[in-house]
């Protein structure tokens, strides 16, 4: 039987009354009871069948009178409206008895609908029968484990949609446990197995056969409301991940959350925040989940546009702000008409407050007037930190992440555009002795030049999951081998489960690597394998079997890592020696004419570079200084195959790379974005431009299911016939110097959304070109190649 599956309550379990009986008994003998106890005496030997097992409804109803006055030893009849609470069937969720605030809080009959709880995959069934063997091990084996964690239940109103959270309490007083048979000892050495493994259902069956007890009495179940602290925390929680303020599953879940703190279906979450000007911006185009409760259509409105607003109340004087009426409010501005044009009365705002400084705001907001007051404010006090912190911690991690660009990635103020930021910066120096919010100017490059590269490492994803995989199948080769010794010396049964759990991972990964899959094994890794190996390792015969099963994994890691390593490993050799290449000529071509430049590395390494009259001053830019440019990125691309052909022998894995050049032979505009620190195209139609050079590293050839770029071979896509030209004339000046060789292939690409019309020119690159000549008279051949033109 698979008892963690078949979700049915494994024990025999019945209601009897025999030990509350005894309890008033003992309390009227001793006389705790004064006064009735004689008749309460009389009634019980009136009812003998409530001292045995109860199977029938009919005895409850027939004796309802007097169960209802014995239960109220357990359960007080002056708390009935507010105590939560129900007399049930020994781990059957079946009232005998239960209060009217216990019947407003919860149905037990839809029990399974309305309720999920904290419990692994909201098996209660699974809860109940681990309390039930916690039990068994307390009274019969003389172990007493408390689950540490309270069991919660979560109860969804079916009308307003609200949650309220419970704390489950069961008093097991009076209920015992009858033993049908010879108890089955347990090991020491399992018991403790067994608690590492508390939701292990099939594995508690093992030693504790249901069969073998039987449960008879009553249990008093407890609901305590911790909705309040459970929401709190949760919204913590939620606030904690990474994506917290920007994503919408992340907005509608605190929302709902926060409807239930409040206890108010219709709220209305927003968030405003503040720029790096001190603008508080009351919309975010950029995120579909987070955004403030004011207009969407806008993308910001800045300071003039909410003065005299409570938001520039709340905002300057750093309070909560609370208008229970917008309708009634006298001091409206167009803020305050807008909220009531989108069905907005009621309104609470709170400043987001850092030290001195203001960085955001929480709207919270109803249709109803006079739900949010001053007096619920308090409930804000408790979640503002936390929101708080999950805005500061995103500014913080935008602000590392443009540092780390700037420091690596070059793609901020580059040496070669200095000059128009020092120009900017003078001015705006200037302007803040008249104003002092006044902002930098806007830096904008026209009629720039793009010339896109791209040197990646092929099947880099293919490579890296069959690197993944065989080090998987390795690990749990060796860690079945391993368990097979155990078994063979031990013969514990719950070794051999994990042997057939350790096959059944070793089947999944041999059909291949799906996701999740990775995770799942290191997890059966960690939770299974090493416990197991930490029981045994002391075994005198098991120690060298499991020392030299650990000397297999990798230090750092601790599972099998060499094939993975080894991957990473050679793409970061490629990826090192393509950067290095690249500075090197990129340094050189400085020298032909200043221009911008930027990189990135992923699976290989892509880059941009930038050249026009606009990015320096005092020199102009022809088309001599383009085709120049062309033709040094075609042999910059060839170097970079001879770097990789040259070290290849080298690496631990066998990868190649394909290079791909992107002709763009219209100038662009790109501008400065200082909330990002880097250059973007500007303008709609040069958009395009970046639409088509995200996707053309998937380009197909026309017609023959051929991906354009391949190892050895450099490829150049374009959209003009007099790009084609000279790029034709490129190859064969190239030919002449014996780089490239073969036929010179036209080709036609399939359509990618957003770059129709594309073709390409591709040619193989020689395989045995002199490294030394080629980097010698580097700028020599690209002069020589342009004079014979």
């Amino acid at each position: 039987m698979n008892y963690s599956t078949d979700n049915v309550f494994p024990f025999s379990s019945v209601l009897n009354l025999r030990l509350l009986i005894e309890y008033w008994e003992r309390s009227i003998q001793s006389g705790v009871v004064p006064g009735f106890g004689e008749n309460l005496l009389r009634s019980i030997k009136a009812a003998p069948e409530l001292r045995e097992p109860i199977y029938h409804s009919s005895i409850i109803e027939k004796h309802r009178t007097l169960i209802n006055f014995l239960i109220t030893a357990v359960i007080p009849p002056a708390n009935q409206d507010t105590d939560i609470s129900a007399a049930i069937f020994p781990f059957d969720f079946k009232a005998l008895y239960s209060t009217p605030a216990f019947e407003r809080a919860l149905n037990l009959n839809e029990l399974s609908n309305c309720v999920t709880t904290n419990l692994p995959n909201n098996q209660m069934v699974l809860g109940k029968t681990v309390k039930a063997c916690l039990m068994i091990l307390e009274k019969f084996y003389d172990v007493k484990i408390g689950l540490e964690k309270p069991i919660h239940f979560t109860v969804r109103n079916a009308v307003t949609g609200l949650d309220k959270v419970y704390r489950v309490e069961i008093n097991h007083q009076f209920c015992e446990i009858i033993s049908k048979g010879k108890i089955k000892p347990i090991e020491k050495h399992v018991l403790k197995f067994l608690t590492e493994k508390m939701y292990d259902v099939d594995l508690w069956m093992q030693y504790i056969r249901p069969d073998d007890f039987e449960f008879q009495g009553f249990m008093v179940m407890r609901l305590v409301d911790v909705t309040e602290q459970e929401m709190l925390s949760s919204i913590k929680y939620d606030l904690l991940k990474k994506n917290a303020v920007e994503d919408q599953e992340s907005f509608a879940t605190i929302q709902h959350k926060l409807r239930s703190l409040f206890g108010i279906n219709e709220i209305r979450l927003g968030l405003a925040y503040c720029d790096s000007d001190n603008n508080l911006i009351l919309t975010n185009a950029a995120s579909e989940g987070w955004r403030s409760l004011i207009d969407q259509s806008l993308s910001s409105v800045p300071c003039t546009d909410y003065r005299g607003s409570v938001y520039e109340r709340s905002w300057t004087e750093k309070r909560y702000i609370t208008v229970e009426n917008l309708s009634e409010y006298p001091y409206r501005s167009k803020v305050e008409e807008t909220l009531l044009e989108r069905g907005i009365k009621n309104l609470l705002l709170a400043p987001l407050v850092d030290g001195e400084e203001t960085i955001g705001m929480v709207e919270l907001a109803t249709p109803s007037p006079g739900k949010l007051n001053a007096i619920s404010a308090h409930k804000v006090e408790n979640i503002m930190p936390m929101f708080t912190a999950a805005v500061k911690r995103v500014k913080e991690e935008m602000a590392t992440e443009v540092r780390a660009i700037i420091q690596e990635e070059c793609t901020a103020i580059h040496p070669s555009v200095q000059w128009r930021f020092f120009e900017a910066g003078t001015n705006l120096l200037k302007r803040r002795k008249i104003d002092a919010k006044a902002s930098l100017e806007e830096i904008v490059f026209k009629d720039v030049y793009p010339l896109y590269g791209l040197a990646d490492v092929r099947n880099s994803s293919i490579e890296r999951n069959l690197a993944i995989q065989k080090d998987l199948q390795e690990n749990l080769e060796l860690a079945k081998e391993l368990l097979k010794k155990i078994y063979a010396d031990k013969r514990f049964p719950l070794v051999e489960e994990v042997i057939y759990k350790a096959e059944e991972q070793l089947k999944k990964i041999s059909r291949g690597l799906a996701s999740g899959d990775e995770s799942n094994v290191l997890e059966f890794l960690k939770t299974e394998i090493n416990p197991l190996l930490e029981h045994f390792e002391l075994h005198e015969s098991l120690k060298e079997f499991i020392a030299n099963y650990r000397s297999r994994l990798d230090p750092q890691f601790g599972v099998v890592y060499r094939r993975r390593k080894s991957f990473e490993k050679s793409l970061s050799v490629i990826n090192q020696a393509i950067a290095l290449h690249l500075d090197e000529a990129e340094e050189e071509a400085q020298t032909m004419f200043p221009h911008y430049f930027e990189k990135y590395k992923t699976d290989g390494v892509e880059f941009t570079l930038y050249v026009g009259s606009s990015l320096v001053k005092d020199q102009s830019f022809d088309t001599f200084h383009l085709r120049n440019f062309h033709l040094w990125q075609l042999l910059t691309m060839i170097g970079i195959h001879q770097k990789i052909a040259a070290i290849k022998p080298t690496l631990e894995n066998e990868l190649d790379i394909t290079q791909l050049i992107l002709v763009h032979d219209q100038p662009i505009s790109i501008r400065f974005r200082p909330d990002e620190k880097q250059f973007d195209v500007d303008g709609a139609y040069d958009i395009r431009y970046e639409i088509v050079k995200k996707r053309i590293d998937k380009a197909y050839i026309k017609n023959t299911g051929e991906r354009l770029t391949q190892p050895g071979k450099i490829a150049v896509v374009y959209n003009q016939t007099k790009v084609e030209e000279e790029y034709k004339r490129y190859f064969k000046y190239l030919v002449s110097k014996k780089m490239v060789n073969g036929k010179l292939e036209v080709l036609e690409l399939e359509e990618l959304p957003g770059a129709n019309g594309l073709k390409a020119l591709r040619m193989q690159i020689s395989p045995d070109i002199q490294e030394a000549r080629l980097h010698e008279s580097f700028l020599q051949d690209v002069e020589e190649a342009l004079r014979l033109q």
